[in-house]
């Protein structure tokens, strides 16, 4: 199986986060130099994944502040 998947439950960041950077990590999948090109047609999340929980991509989530309304 591509997705280690005792690491993914090992996991103790918030799931939501990890996930919305997973799928935009998928939009700019062109940009990603170390994406293996023999997978470049098929199985495109399990391989981002893969690399998001082995460390080789990473993610930085900054949040925002909510604007009080008046």
């Amino acid at each position: 199986m591509i997705i280690p998947l005792d690491k993914l439950l090992m996991r103790n960041d918030n799931k939501y986060v990890f996930t919305k950077a997973l799928m935009k990590a998928v939009d700019k999948l062109d940009n990603i130099k170390d994406y293996p090109e023999e997978n470049r047609n098929w199985k495109v999340v399990p391989n981002i994944m893969r690399m998001f929980i082995n460390g080789e991509l990473k993610y930085k989530f900054i949040e925002q502040e909510k604007e009080e309304e008046q």
